[in-house]
């Protein structure tokens, strides 16, 4: 028998537990190759052998998928001032081009809470097929069932199950974020834990600073494999259950939707909006191969800065959703969404103000009403299956879930200020103006 033998390579291009993935497979295709340990943290590979190694082959075998064994480890050599001066400079310039186009009324008004519509899900998730990790999902695909010429129908089922599995994980999504929500009265707690991911996964994108290194991912990585394994043994079932199972492989787009699926804190909302991140991702599929050189141009890496900018803004609004809860207000476009309501009536002694809680939010959403006069707050519940539907008014200790039909708040305001109130993440918001 053989003597088994070990050596390392250094690899350049992996990024993300779907490199290690497809290394470990295609070194394995090589006859002598026993044992593979791939690493995309330290950018290596360990590889153990009987006989001689073929780095030419190996190369080759890898290179196709945008990878290449080099002599040592690449080393980021911008400095971290320059690294920062770029990203704000990127930022800089986008703020630049949303003036412009907004006072051209080329784009459509945005919403600045952090609430993103359906289309706006779905453009991330094509935004996100251009990313080198969802190409190393279709590379995935292409390298395991996806080899035949005639590959459409096991593409179509690839994406299918990619799609039937971000739905039950966004549905799981949105059951525990109910959870936390509105049982645990955890919102803002949730909110703050989403927008530090955010912000921390947006400088990553950027190239300012990589969290990589402390995102765990072997055990993610060790299920996949072994799923994958598996699935081979079953050709005709295999790209629906492959696809699925990419789910536990995400990259830093899924990472991000995954976490607004939380505070959506609706199962059902949250398994749409997790169908329709997956449905916009499904081109990844189709441009894998042009995708590979696209990803090497020096263009390919300011377009995934700049996506890492605007993670970091969707981060920093979350960040100010959590800071409006407590009458901190860090957010210069945030209170363009209010809408007034005239001043409220007076009714047997009290001031009378009616709100309603819909799909979008609260309408209206800004209210004035006068020191030293009861108020009674009706609140007619007619959407009350998402995070709108758990209220919060910190500076009036009031956390309550909404019911459908007419709900009923009653305070006396003491003193001339704002109260602030929003729904449970912060995403739907209003205020008070007592005169």
């Amino acid at each position: 028998m053989s003597k088994l033998k070990k050596t390392t390579l250094y690899v350049n291009g992996m990024h993300c537990p779907s490199c290690d993935v497809l290394i470990n497979d295609k070194f394995r295709e090589e006859g002598n190759v026993v044992e593979v340990k791939p690493d995309f943290k330290k950018q290596k590979v360990e590889v153990f052998y009987t006989g001689r190694i073929d780095k030419v082959s190996l190369n080759n075998r890898i290179k196709k998928f945008g990878y290449e064994i080099s002599d040592g480890l690449i080393v980021e050599t911008d400095s971290l001032g320059k690294r920062v001066f770029e990203a704000f400079g990127i930022g800089a310039i986008l703020v630049i081009l949303y003036l412009i186009a907004n006072e051209l009324s080329l784009i459509p008004e945005f919403n600045f809470n952090g609430n993103l519509s359906l289309l706006t899900i779905f453009g991330i998730g094509l935004v996100a097929s251009t990313s080198t990790c969802m190409a190393t999902s279709g590379a995935l695909f292409l390298s395991t069932v996806g080899k035949s010429r005639d590959n459409f129908s096991q593409s179509l089922f690839f994406n299918l199950g990619r799609i039937f599995s971000y739905g039950v994980f966004g549905f799981l999504a949105g059951l525990i974020g109910q959870v936390l929500i509105t049982n645990l009265n955890i919102g803002p707690f949730l909110t703050l834990i989403a927008a530090i991911f955010m912000i921390l996964l947006g400088l990553d994108m950027a190239k300012v600073l990589s969290i990589g290194k402390i995102i765990p991912s072997g055990l993610n990585k060790a299920i996949f494999e072994k799923l994958e394994h598996k699935l081979m043994r079953y050709p005709r079932r295999a790209p629906f259950f492959l696809g699925a199972i990419t789910y536990i492989l995400p990259c830093g787009f899924t990472q991000a939707v995954q976490v607004y699926a939380l505070g959506l804190a609706s199962p059902i909302q949250s398994a749409i909006t997790m169908m329709i991140f997956a449905a916009g991702t499904t081109p990844a599929l189709l441009m894998v191969g042009g995708l590979t050189s696209f990803t090497k141009t020096s263009f390919y890496n300011y377009f995934i800065k700049t996506m890492g900018v605007l993670v970091f803004a969707v981060g920093f609004i979350y960040l100010s959703n959590f800071t409006s809860l407590y009458g901190i207000n860090i957010n210069p476009f945030g209170s363009d969404a209010l809408k007034a309501s005239s001043l409220p009536a007076v009714k047997d002694g009290a001031q009378i103000i009616n709100m309603r809680v819909v799909t979008s939010g609260y309408i209206p959403n800004k209210f004035t009403v006068k020191k030293g006069i009861p108020v009674k707050w009706k609140i007619q519940g007619e959407n009350v299956f998402g995070c709108q539907a758990y209220f919060v008014v910190p500076k009036l200790g009031i956390q309550k879930t909404i019911e459908m039909g007419e709900n009923l708040i009653e305070f006396t305001p003491t003193e001339p200020g704002t109260i602030n109130f929003s729904c449970g993440m912060g995403m739907y918001q209003g205020r008070i103006e007592v005169l």
